[in-house]
């Protein structure tokens, strides 16, 4: 015990510049400081750097074969997706209701009222200022802006459909809002 207790004492990693054994007694004594020193800031180095791997989380992988809304919800957001297909059209899970003005489906843009508003008569025998001399035209023009917008509104959601979102990582609804939303403007 005494020589290990001798040997801690006198432990110098740094050897001194003079290559004779006429060493100075100063020089000596600093580098046995300087070892001590060294493996004091060594051993802290050591044990934080045990202390940090051991306190840090451990990473595990875990595969969640279609998780349920509950499940999803509390994946974390750095949550991968290990499959093959990482992208999803958005006509999967976002649905899109339209509404168009009421006079687009009402009978003022049907076949049957332009019609009868103008059916089988003679524009010239109609005071000038008669509303059937010009009301079958108005109404067939109000009738064709209607189905421009119907047919224009069916294709745009069409191709919103068809557009995919894409991410190998899980997302938040927020952000799923978000990107749907951007797409939709």
């Amino acid at each position: 015990m005494h020589t290990l207790k001798t040997f801690f004492l006198n432990l110098n990693f740094f050897q001194s510049s003079n290559p004779s054994n006429q060493s100075d007694e100063h020089e000596h004594r600093s580098n046995i400081i300087a070892t001590r020193i060294y493996i004091i800031i060594y051993d802290i180095s050591l044990f934080t750097l045990i202390l940090s791997l051991w306190l840090s989380p451990n990473i595990g992988q875990v595969t969640v074969q279609y998780p349920t809304q509950n499940q999803f919800q509390t994946l974390s957001l750095d949550a991968q997706c290990p499959c093959s297909r990482i992208s999803l059209s958005y006509g999967q899970f976002v649905s899109i209701q339209t509404r168009f003005h009421q006079v687009c489906s009402s009978d003022f843009v049907s076949n049957r009222w332009i019609k009868a508003i103008f059916y089988d008569s003679d524009a010239t025998y109609f005071y000038r200022a008669d509303f059937r001399t010009i009301g079958s035209a108005q109404f067939r023009a109000l009738a064709s802006l209607c189905d421009l917008t119907k047919t224009s509104i069916s294709r745009s959601l069409a191709s919103f459909n068809m557009k995919s979102i894409i991410s190998p990582y899980v997302l938040s609804r927020s952000v799923i809002q978000s990107e749907a939303q951007t797409s939709i403007e």
